[in-house]
């Protein structure tokens, strides 16, 4: 798929169904990863926020978080945390903040490669250049090699409603369906994936360093083709 326009769509009740179950301990941990790679106190952006889990526990670690999705519905469930963190709607493309104006960026949950592989180039440009000079970014995406050997159909429970899954991989790209038992309308997604060397070459065409690359927001776990995320620091390099 070549296509700009956003390739994933989501049922309104998606974030209930799949962001609900995740407990408090692994948001913490992943929060206490990113706390640890990035400036004390920091300005930070939440790209891709989501709910604002992430956005929230690190505003609790006092850094001054502002979320940024597209998702009406998401954005409704963050803004109704009690956190001092500050949301704002809009298309990752058209990021509505100056150059230079953050410490830190973070877009996690495989919330990168949505679009073709220019617009995603595009995209993590842009992120760099909203990062002030040594500025960090934390990328937290899919394994390309991992989701290779792992395709084909699954079906599991998820409060109560049966769900069927389907992943395929053509090229580096990655499609997922999940079908619903309860006549919700299907959610569609589709990414480019990355290796670890490609997503190094990537970063540095856009003047991001890679300081350091991980899987399980654990530095002592290196990225390999038998995890289905891994983690990366870029900094950036002037």
């Amino acid at each position: 798929m070549t296509s700009t326009t956003p390739t994933v769509d989501y049922a309104a009740d998606w974030f209930d169904r799949f962001a609900h179950p995740i407990d408090d301990e692994r948001t913490a941990r992943e929060a206490a990863f990113v706390d640890s790679v990035v400036p004390a106190e920091c300005r930070l952006l939440d790209c891709c926020c989501g709910t604002g889990r992430h956005a929230h526990a690190l505003a609790e670690r006092c850094h001054t978080v502002v979320g940024f999705d597209r998702s009406p519905v998401a954005l409704t469930t963050a803004r109704a945390g009690a956190s001092d963190a500050r949301f704002v709607r809009g298309d990752v493309r058209a990021l509505p903040f100056p150059e230079r104006s953050f410490d830190a960026a973070v877009c996690l949950w495989q919330s990168f490669g949505y679009f073709d592989a220019p617009t995603n180039r595009a995209v993590l440009a842009a992120l760099a250049r909203r990062l002030r000079p040594a500025g960090r970014l934390v990328l937290d995406v899919y394994h390309r090699e991992f989701f290779e050997a792992h395709t084909g159909t699954r079906t599991f429970q998820i409060d109560g409603v049966g769900v069927t899954e389907t992943k395929t991989m053509a090229g580096d790209r990655l499609s997922v369906r999940l079908e619903y038992d309860d006549d919700a309308p299907d959610d569609r997604f589709e990414w480019q994936l990355f290796a670890p060397d490609d997503l190094r070459t990537l970063a540095d065409d856009v003047g991001l360093r890679t300081v350091d690359a991980c899987s399980d927001f654990d530095e002592a776990e290196s990225p390999t083709p038998e995890t289905p995320r891994m983690q990366f620091v870029f900094e950036r390099e002037c």
